[in-house]
């Protein structure tokens, strides 16, 4: 029932046990094809009883409570796991394969992705961090602050966050050019649409004052890898990382 869910089970080579996954489980392409039990706050509790799981995962999220607990009520075996960080990303991944029996896979999966973290970390300890915009929607502008995964994945990979109030904060243009970051992250929310990434360019280049609109460094970022507290975490470390201390090309290149 949560995207990052689906995406946990698959990386512990599980995905041939999944009989029903949410509208927005994309990752990975062979989740696409698998029957779809509504959306991520609000799914169908007959789809879901329909289908006859032996086991329902859940991650707590506004809206789907009801349906939830209308499964549990139901005689299905629900279990609830929560992750909201980097760590909390690590433990859902051990929790996930100890529900599923295969605790193993999840203690492996679990300390590869630490030692990916790892190693992005060591690579810039010690260099300036840099002031960075995490933008998550742009009308409107809305960034992600302290206290979210997307902030912490910036902080891992070198970046100083500007938006230092709330969680997920609606900023003016005026905060953003006192802010004056020198990367601006935008989320792609559609990876196939390059359009998306077109009028983010559009939107900043209205402020050629902010340095990173000036220096070309304003990026987008497939935020199915940057949103997600899954075993895609540690690449969206490593992406970040790279944007912030080396402006790869391709997927988190700049545009």
């Amino acid at each position: 029932m949560t995207p990052a869910l689906t995406e946990i089970l698959f990386a512990l080579g599980l995905g041939d046990r999944l009989v029903g996954v949410t509208t927005y489980c994309d990752w990975p392409p062979e989740a696409r094809r698998i029957p779809k039990v509504g959306g991520y706050v609000n799914p169908s509790v007959e789809g879901i009883l329909a289908l006859r799981p032996d086991l329902v995962l859940v991650t707590p999220a506004a809206g789907n409570r009801d349906g939830a607990l209308a499964v549990r009520r139901a005689g299905v075996r629900l279990e609830v796991v929560e992750a909201d960080s980097v760590a909390g990303t690590y433990a859902a991944i051990e929790r996930v394969a100890a529900l599923c029996g295969v605790p193993d896979r999840g203690r492996d999966l679990a300390a590869s992705l630490r030692a990916r973290v790892e190693a992005a970390l060591s690579r810039v300890r010690g260099l300036p961090r840099v002031r960075t915009l995490f933008c998550l929607e742009l009308d409107p502008l809305v960034a992600a602050g302290p206290g979210t995964l997307p902030a912490e994945i910036l902080d891992l990979a070198g970046g100083e966050n500007v938006a230092v109030e709330g969680r997920y904060p609606r900023l003016g243009i005026e905060t953003v050019l006192a802010a004056a970051p020198e990367v601006i992250l935008a989320a792609r929310m559609d990876a196939q649409a390059p359009a998306s990434s077109e009028a983010a360019a559009r939107y900043w280049r209205r402020w050629p004052s902010i340095p990173a609109v000036r220096d070309g460094r304003v990026f987008t970022i497939d935020a199915t890898v940057a949103l997600r507290p899954g075993p895609r975490v540690a690449e969206a470390v490593e992406l970040v990382a790279g944007i912030l201390h080396g402006a790869p090309d391709g997927e988190g290149g700049r545009r």
